[in-house]
């Protein structure tokens, strides 16, 4: 019996299985081979919720002096029932998140339809490729006073 992420849309995503690391570890490094052949770091974002999408776009559509892209992302995020849904959304170059900044969305399809600058995966792996790791995971906390770190 298969377990379905399912995206705020209602569109259902398998959860992968065992044997889907393989193929995933094998995609992963043919994608991270032909970067590093164009000079590109790989950067690995962990975590492709409300921050970690825009800071994996923002780093994959960053250029140096000279205009080229010099950084490919890898954004990852772990298969669960809760989150997996995001994964294949962005490899499509769809935004997962609602954001207020109405360049968000456009950053994130440019990136990935595009500059082929990002893309994502529920691989660990990913980590082993990686020349940078960005972590940008879920840390909620309560904040109650603004000007009070204290409180």
């Amino acid at each position: 019996m298969s377990q379905y992420s399912v995206s705020p849309n209602g569109e259902e995503f398998p959860i992968p299985n065992e044997k889907d690391y393989k193929t995933e570890h094998d995609r992963l490094k043919k994608i991270v081979d032909e970067q590093k052949a164009l000079d590109r770091q790989i950067v690995v974002v962990m975590g492709v919720g409300f921050v970690g999408a825009v800071m994996a776009a923002i780093v994959a559509d960053s250029v140096d002096e000279s205009g080229k892209s010099k950084k490919f992302v890898i954004g990852m995020q772990r298969p669960s029932t809760r989150s997996y849904w995001k994964i294949p959304l962005i490899n499509r170059g769809e935004c997962p998140i609602k954001a207020d900044d109405p360049e968000v969305a456009p950053m994130i399809e440019r990136c990935v339809l595009d500059k082929k600058t990002m893309i994502t995966t529920f691989s660990y792996d990913a980590l082993s490729l990686a020349d940078i790791v960005v972590v940008d995971i879920q840390c909620d906390y309560a904040k109650n006073a603004l000007g009070n770190c204290r409180n």
